[in-house]
């Protein structure tokens, strides 16, 4: 029954009740039915009273929510979510590290109908924080602060794995922003550089910035890395493991990517191509014609980045293409739409399944090495392999990050039985910051474990947009939460002069292994 109805009903018995003749122009039978039907609108018994009273709940409820969802609709996050490409926010003055909350201005505080357990403190609150859609307005204000921290780091020098897209990249551009030299690894190095040269403050940072190709899955190329630092570098400050495979995508999900990773690097606009220089020339070296001995001994580039043990360094993009699963050859455009890209710029992935909710048994071989090989075999690799390079400079505030998550945590409450692959990688990750943390503290390189939060809903695209649609489910960070969280140990010990070490630290805190 619409609204209109009941109106043009109110109309009709309030006509009666000015004017009861009315009822002689109607035969006896209908004018009964009337008034019998009147009556028992007028009073209803114990039924039909519990009937309207579970009705009107249950219309209060839907008028709740929809309240609330528009008050959070509201909140900056929502807003960002809404854009078809995820914009980096722009650069703030090393003067203003602490952040700014110009954009909390006209936020009325409104209050939920229905109160939220905050997603940080879990304490239960009915205002609504301008930024963070499900943060009470205290946990709101100190990570809104958080995103925009920084500190000088001029004349350090740091390395992050991983920092093509998303959080890595986020974390990069914070630590440029403040001042570092950087080294970027990814498997598809010539992306990344378009992606760098496009911010608005390029000009500032690109002379800082060196991007390498490595695929983490090859430890001897790792080791060739650490070989290749080692000799090049000077200094070392801060060294951060970001690069963490949750979800195997098959080799059709990177397929877009590699006219520009393996065509003519010429083709690389001039700003890009710089940050690929040095990369670029040690590709070129691997690809030349086979060098004797002693012309090999004497290049450039040493012979050990060259051959075969370095094959994940000099050839990383290609060797994402490399079919290693069944699923690699099968699959088409019709679950990577060529040209349907999402707001990380990344490949649409349309498949119904993955890893994410896949228990033990049906875990594949491949992808539970490949996880545990780039979660923790390369992080063991690199800090042990540069530690000596960290000590070139004893500044007794260096820091190495592993970024972790939740589900490698042991004391929780509630663990589902899917993805224990990634599980395992992330409590090994965990056991190398816990057992290690303290010998390396020693000489002033400080090792955590970071937990990134929740920033990205890891199910299949049509489950995450139903939970969407149906639930009003929305990750409650973005990823620029999750890279601020990784260089806060850095930043903080670096303004603060207290410098955290073997700690699993969720939401800028410790928290149990």
């Amino acid at each position: 029954m619409k609204p209109e109805d009941i109106q043009e009903c109110i109309r009709v018995l309030e006509a009666l009740v000015e004017d009861r003749a009315g009822l002689s122009v109607v035969d006896g039978e209908l004018r009964n039915r009337l008034l019998i039907a009147a009556g028992k609108v007028s009073r209803p018994g114990r039924t039909e009273q519990r009937v309207l009273a579970r009705a009107l709940q249950k219309q209060r409820r839907k008028n709740a929510r929809e309240a609330d969802a528009a008050v959070l609709e509201r909140t900056g996050i929502r807003k960002k979510r809404l854009e078809p490409v995820f914009i980096t926010p722009e650069p703030k003055a090393l003067a203003e590290a602490g952040g700014s909350f110009s954009d909390a201005e006209g936020w009325d505080e409104p209050e939920l109908q229905n109160p939220r357990a905050c997603y940080v403190c879990k304490q239960v609150s009915e205002r609504v924080h301008f930024f963070y859609d499900q943060m009470c307005p205290a946990c709101g204000d100190f990570n809104y602060e958080k995103r925009s921290q920084t500190a000088d780091l001029r004349g350090r020098v740091a390395i992050i794995t991983g920092a093509r897209v998303k959080i890595g990249y986020q974390a990069a551009i914070l630590l440029l922003r403040a001042g570092a030299r950087v080294i970027v690894t990814t498997r598809f190095p010539r992306d990344a550089a378009l992606r760098y040269a496009r911010e608005v403050d390029f000009e500032s940072f690109r002379d800082r910035l060196q991007i390498y190709g490595l695929d983490l899955r090859h430890t001897p190329s790792v080791e060739a890395f650490a070989r290749h630092v080692a000799q090049t570098e000077a200094r070392l400050d801060f060294l951060i493991h970001n690069a963490c495979q949750t979800v195997r995508r098959p080799t059709g999900f990177y397929q877009h990517l590699m006219d520009a990773e393996l065509g003519p690097s010429t083709l690389l606009p001039p700003a890009a191509r710089s940050l690929v220089r040095d990369y670029e020339a040690m590709r070129s070296a691997a690809t030349a014609p086979q060098l004797g001995s002693a012309q090999l001994g004497s290049a450039s580039t040493p012979a050990d980045l060259l051959g075969p043990l370095a094959v994940g360094l000099h050839a990383a993009p290609a060797l994402s293409q490399v079919p290693l699963t069944p699923e690699d050859v099968a699959t088409g455009q019709q679950l990577f739409p060529a040209g349907q890209l999402d707001a990380d710029l990344q490949q649409v992935d349309l498949r119904t399944i993955n890893s994410w909710r896949l228990p033990l048994d049906q875990v594949g071989t491949v992808e539970l090495l490949e996880v545990q090989l780039v979660n923790a075999i390369a992080p063991f690799v690199l800090n042990a392999r540069l530690k000596e390079v960290m000590l070139r400079e004893r500044t007794f505030d260096k820091h190495i990050v592993n970024v972790s998550a939740m589900e490698g945590q042991f004391y929780r409450r509630f663990k589902t039985d899917k993805h224990p692959h990634t599980n395992m990688a992330k409590a090994a990750l965990n056991m190398m910051t816990r057992t290690s943390a303290s010998d390396y503290a020693k000489d002033g390189i400080y090792m955590n474990s970071v937990d990134t939060g929740w920033v990205t809903d890891e199910d299949p695209e049509h489950i995450a947009r139903r939970k969407t649609e149906e639930n009003g489910f929305h990750p409650p960070l973005d990823i620029v939460d999750g890279a601020a969280r990784i260089v806060d140990p850095i930043f903080s010990g670096i303004n603060t002069g207290r410098h955290a070490y073997g700690q699993f630290l969720k939401d800028y805190r410790a928290v149990p292994w």
